[in-house]
């Protein structure tokens, strides 16, 4: 992929993607209208496949001080998304950039959405994780949230079962409850709204920033429409709030934005 590292002050970030999918925005925002949506298609081409919209899966690797977090594990090889197929093109890409699996130290779940932690178990096995040296993290309000079975929930229990329950079972979970440094410079905060444990990461190192943002926003357009309620945000008036205090924020400090659904590289 060009142009997939970038470098915050002292901080390392590498660039990734499980591949995407492509589907009806009005899937994921069900109060607008293709017409809606039609300005945007000159505007930012690279989100567009014809009237659907291409959605990246994004993943970020962050090195500083010796340590290596990986920020979201993807989709993994299990079938199809948003009626979609995807190609499941994490492993490749990992031996593209030179990286190793077994050089993660920490994989941080910015939520327990299906997209963001597909690669957590070896998908060959059922209890043996990918990232065999790394501990596992995520906010304990959505390890509490997401574990409780629940027909209705928006992915169902299945890859939660699949992805996230082995990892309490094998010892490797840590659960947040807070503002939590992983590495030097890479901090992880609370961003509840799209679920209620989500986080994004600080990354500050020397006088440059950035923030991975998750789920906080989803595409280019939720940048400049950023009252526009998203389908699976679990506290559609909470993210909202969140989504303009981040970006806002980040507007204003001159802080790089990385999202798991922006087109690669994925940040701005």
């Amino acid at each position: 992929m060009a142009n997939s590292v970038l470098d915050v002050g002292d901080i390392r970030v590498t660039s990734l993607s499980d591949g995407g999918v492509v589907f009806d925005p009005r899937l994921m925002f069900p109060d607008t209208s293709l017409e809606q949506w039609s300005h945007y298609y000159e505007i930012f081409p690279e989100c567009f496949s014809g009237q659907h919209f291409l959605m990246n899966l994004g993943v970020f690797v962050m090195s500083s001080g010796g340590r290596n977090v990986i920020a979201d594990t993807g989709f993994g090889p299990h079938g199809k998304m948003l009626g979609s197929e995807t190609s499941a093109e994490l492993m490749d890409d990992f031996a593209r950039n030179g990286l190793k699996t077994d050089e993660i130290d920490t994989v941080f779940m910015s939520h327990l959405h299906a997209d963001h932690v597909g690669w957590n178990i070896d998908p060959e096995t059922t209890d043996v994780p990918t990232f065999p040296n790394a501990r596992y993290t995520v906010h304990r309000a959505d390890w509490d949230h997401f574990t409780v079975p629940d027909d209705d929930s928006e992915f169902g229990m299945e890859p939660i079962e699949r992805s996230v329950i082995p990892l309490e079972e094998i010892g490797v979970l840590d659960l947040m409850d807070g503002e939590t440094e992983l590495a030097n410079g890479v901090t992880a905060v609370p961003t509840p709204g799209h679920t209620p444990g989500h986080m994004a990461l600080l990354l500050s190192s020397g006088r440059e920033r950035a923030i991975f943002v998750g789920d906080i926003l989803i595409n280019p357009m939720h940048a400049t429409d950023t009252d526009l309620p998203f389908a699976l945000d679990t506290d559609p008036a909470e993210a909202m709030e969140v989504r303009h205090e981040v970006l806002d924020r980040a507007e204003r400090e001159g802080t790089i934005v990385l999202g798991s659904h922006l087109s690669p590289p994925g940040w701005g």
